[in-house]
């Protein structure tokens, strides 16, 4: 799981707040010992202003806990609604109860080896398997976020977890590094999800398995990241404007798949093919829900328990998990994308 340069391959000097590369002596500055890796800008937010707000929390971070951390996060994204902000913040909180699962969906043995938290924001995953005995690194494209990890991480005991702040489409690790590669909610969110899925093949090791978890473009639910009905139908050029129309969100730097579109997405990759299934909600979110909704949430799960109710929650359900191998000497028999 070393970090390299991922201009050049070589493995950085230095740290924990400026590292440089002895092949091509480019220069990488870091905070709390996450190394800036990335070699291209986030289309939602500026490096320089990424840089800004991670130095806000870096100001508080000796002081407060991983909670108070999360909330000084949103105190400096003030245009952030006050019921959105209390939303996810809760999500976050409650999330590596959640995802937790994900584990189980990428279905390695425990020794199988290393583990990438793609795209790994505030640490759910990592903190989830932290104390399992699997190795597992994290990279994320916001320095923000993997400030706030990087508090959960050493708080909950998990100091020597690393993280690196990289890009999706030129992750800083060498050639088959990892035995398991998670991405969840991430491939919406990246600008090349062709190049994030070639990146993905090239670290993993010969029968490697990466597991992705998306919400569904057509689901018939709001969109979850703008709480918007209807994003998804419209034809992508006017979805950005219709979002800001109804509640004055950005989602411009997203981009949800239906079926069709995640099928085309897996055979052009190098996997050439997934197993993709619309999943259960997850026990742990319904707890949060009201009687009604909770109880159509089971009726959901049961039915896509069945053949006939998996063919209509890939037409409009609300969550898609995806399985890919990286076929080779030790690589499973293949998947299909059904």
């Amino acid at each position: 799981m070393t970090i390299i340069c991922p201009r050049c391959g070589s493995i950085p000097e230095g740290g924990p707040e400026r590292w440089s590369c002895p092949g091509c002596e480019a220069t990488y500055p870091g905070l709390r010992g996450i190394i800036d890796l990335r070699t291209s800008e986030d289309a939602f937010l500026s490096n320089r202003e990424d840089w800004d707000y991670a130095r806000g929390l870096d100001a508080d971070f000796d002081r407060l806990d991983f909670r108070g951390l999360l909330d000084r996060y949103f105190d400096l994204s003030p245009e952030i609604p006050a019921h959105l902000r209390r939303r996810q913040i809760e999500h976050i909180r409650t999330a590596p109860d959640r995802v937790r699962a994900w584990l189980d969906s990428l279905g390695l043995p425990e020794d199988a080896g290393p583990l990438l938290d793609l795209g790994c924001g505030s640490g759910s995953f990592l903190s989830a398997v932290g104390g399992s005995g699997r190795e597992v690194a994290g990279v994320d494209i916001a320095l923000r976020w993997l400030m706030v990890a990087r508090k959960r991480l050493d708080e909950e005991g998990f100091a020597h977890i690393k993280l690196a702040c990289g890009c999706a489409e030129r992750l800083p690790f060498a050639d088959e590094s990892f035995a398991g590669v998670v991405a969840g909610d991430v491939i919406e969110h990246v600008d090349d999800q062709a190049a994030t899925l070639a990146e993905a093949h090239r670290v993993l090791r010969p029968g490697g398995r990466l597991f992705l978890a998306s919400p569904n473009r057509f689901s018939l639910a709001p969109e979850p990241h703008v709480q918007v009905w209807g994003v998804g139908f419209l034809p992508r050029a006017w979805m950005a404007r219709y979002v800001r129309s109804v509640n004055n969100e950005d989602f411009r730097a997203i981009r949800t798949l239906g079926f069709g579109e995640w099928k085309r997405l897996i055979r052009r990759s190098p996997f050439k093919r997934g197993d993709l299934i619309a999943p259960g909600l997850p026990e742990a979110d319904l707890v949060a829900f009201g009687p009604i909704k909770k109880g159509l949430a089971r009726v959901y799960n049961r039915t896509v328990a069945s053949r006939t109710g998996q063919v209509a929650a890939k037409a409009v359900g609300p969550l898609f998990h995806v399985v890919c191998v990286k076929e080779g000497e030790s690589a499973s028999a293949p998947m299909d994308d059904r």
